[in-house]
C-alpha cells in the first residue's frame, strides 16, 4: 500500500496577480487538466466565497473530486499556515484566514504554501533544479517571488522569508505623506513596473522586447528594467550564497526578453566576479506546472510533519 498522499486526489490552486490556475494531481500523477480564470474574479468584498465558487465549477468540469486542496499564497503567510498577512497584488485577500475559510466553504481540507516554494520544489523534482539541493529561485511575475532550498528543503523563516520583492531600496518617493516609506524592489523590477513602462510608451507588454524598432527612451527604459532585475539576483546571491540559481516567471517568458543580457549583467555584478566561482544559472522549465509536481511532497509534509524533540 502506498502513502495516503499518493492515493489521494489533490486539487491545486495557483493564485497569481493576473490569473488563477487550477490543476489536479491524482495518485501522485499530474493530470492533463488546466483551468484558468482572471484574478479579477476574486477582487471583491468576499474573495474566499468567490474562490470557492470557482473551485466548485472546476470540480464539476473536471469530474475529479478532490480529497484535499493545496493553494498557493501570493504574499506573506502567518506561521499558523492560515492568516494572510500581506498580499500586495491582491489586497482583497489581506487579513483573510484563507485555509480555514476556504475549507469551510468546500468541506475539504486545505493546505496553503508560498507560491515560490512550490515552484522551486517542483523544479527540483522534475525541472531545472533536479540535481541540486542548494538552490535559489527568483520568479519575475506580476510581483517577484523567491525561494531557497537548503539541503533540499525550503527555508520558510517566520512567515516572510525570501520576500525579495518587498525589500526597500535606495530611492525617493514623490508622496510627501509617505516620506518614511521608500520604494521596494518590485517598484523597479516586477511585472507591474514593466506594465508601467508599456503604458508610458503606449506599447503592449507582450510586444515590448520583440519590436523591430524602438524609440531611444523605450530602449533605455527596458535596459534599466533588465539591469534592475540583474541587481536583484546579484544581491540575493551575495546574501544567500546558493550553489545554483533558477530564474523564471511570466516576465522572462515574454517574447524577445533578453535572457543573455540578464545573465551577462548577473555575472558581472554577482560574487562570481570576485571569487572566480562558476555561475550556475538556469532557466525554469516547468512554468506553472511546477506547483503540480510539488503538490504530493507538500501534502505529505503537512500530513506527517517532522517530529521535534
Amino acid at each position: 500500500m502506498g502513502n495516503s498522499h499518493e492515493r489521494s486526489n489533490i486539487l491545486v490552486i495557483d493564485i497569481g496577480g493576473t490569473h488563477i490556475k487550477f490543476g489536479f494531481v491524482r495518485s501522485g500523477v499530474v493530470q492533463d487538466f488546466e483551468h484558468r480564470v482572471p484574478t479579477q474574479c476574486i477582487r471583491n468584498i468576499n474573495p474566499v466565497k468567490s474562490l470557492a465558487g470557482l473551485t466548485r465549477q472546476v470540480v464539476a468540469e473536471s469530474g475529479m473530486t478532490p480529497d484535499i486542496v493545496l493553494s498557493t499564497v501570493p504574499g506573506f503567510l502567518s506561521t499558523d499556515g492560515d492568516l494572510l498577512l500581506n498580499v500586495a497584488n491582491i489586497p482583497e485577500l489581506e487579513g483573510v484566514y484563507l485555509r480555514s475559510e476556504l475549507s469551510a466553504h468546500l468541506q475539504v481540507p486545505v493546505i496553503l504554501e508560498r507560491d515560490a516554494n512550490l515552484a522551486l520544489i517542483g523544479e527540483s523534482i522534475a525541472g531545472a533544479a533536479i540535481d541540486t539541493n542548494n538552490a535559489l529561485a527568483i520568479f519575475f511575475g506580476t510581483g517577484i517571488g523567491a525561494s531557497m532550498l537548503i539541503d533540499g528543503k525550503p527555508y520558510r523563516g517566520s512567515g516572510w522569508a525570501l520576500e525579495i520583492g518587498h525589500v526597500p531600496v535606495f530611492g525617493e518617493t514623490d508622496d510627501v505623506l509617505c516620506s518614511l516609506k521608500h520604494p521596494s524592489i518590485e517598484d523597479y523590477a516586477s511585472g507591474r513596473a514593466l506594465q508601467a513602462i508599456a503604458q508610458q510608451h503606449q506599447v503592449p507588454v507582450e510586444a515590448l522586447f520583440d519590436m523591430d524598432s524602438k524609440t531611444l527612451p523605450l530602449t533605455c527604459a527596458l535596459d534599466d528594467f533588465v539591469r534592475h532585475q540583474a541587481l536583484v539576483v546579484s544581491a540575493a546571491m551575495a546574501t544567500l550564497s546558493p550553489e545554483t540559481v533558477i530564474l523564471g516567471g511570466g516576465v522572462l517568458d515574454i517574447p524577445g526578453y533578453p535572457k543573455a543580457r540578464l545573465k551577462q549583467l548577473i555575472a558581472a555584478n554577482s560574487p562570481c566576479t570576485k571569487t572566480g566561482a562558476t555561475l550556475d544559472l538556469r532557466w525554469a522549465v516547468l512554468g506553472w506546472s511546477s506547483v503540480l509536481h510539488a503538490a504530493p511532497l507538500i501534502v505529505r509534509e503537512h500530513q506527517h510533519p517532522p517530529r521535534t524533540l
